[in-house]
């Protein structure tokens, strides 16, 4: 068996002759296969090659069902409003599943895996815990002196 043998051309360089847009576009990644005659690969399989790489996952209200966070060590993602207009856990997005955006069908939920859980996000009931202990220590003689 011989040796492989790569051929670059000599004058060129890779990469040469795309645009910037055409080069970024390389990078995104198509998502699940769907075309048939390229191979089809159903929502449930490509949501469990996600999970075994710690992806995170995004789906929609119908999709969430069908998904059991805790089977495959994942959590809901979470990130407080200050504003308190929207849910903590509702993010926006494109679905794995069934490949719609999540704003058009009722918000969608994240699921992040429970190693990452805690550089990504805050423990909701760890926030409250921490926000009632700071509501108890403040006493009223104190907040009324604050606005004198």
């Amino acid at each position: 068996m011989g040796d492989l043998i790569i051929a670059i051309p000599r004058h060129n360089k890779l990469g040469e002759g795309f645009s910037q847009r055409e080069k970024e576009k390389s990078y995104i990644h198509p998502g699940r296969q769907t075309n048939p005659q390229r191979g089809y690969q159903s929502a449930a399989s490509w949501i469990s090659d996600l999970t075994d790489l710690k992806k995170v996952i995004i789906l929609c209200s119908f999709c969430r069902a069908k998904f059991n966070p805790r089977k495959h060590h994942y959590r809901r993602y979470y990130v407080a409003d200050a504003s308190g207009i929207t849910d903590g856990y509702q993010v926006s997005g494109k679905c794995l599943g069934c490949k719609g955006f999540t704003m058009h069908l009722g918000g969608g939920t994240a699921y992040v895996h429970e190693s990452e859980y805690a550089k990504v996000c805050m423990d909701p009931m760890e926030a409250r815990r921490n926000a009632r202990a700071a509501a108890g220590r403040s006493s009223v003689w104190s907040f009324l002196n604050k606005w004198r």
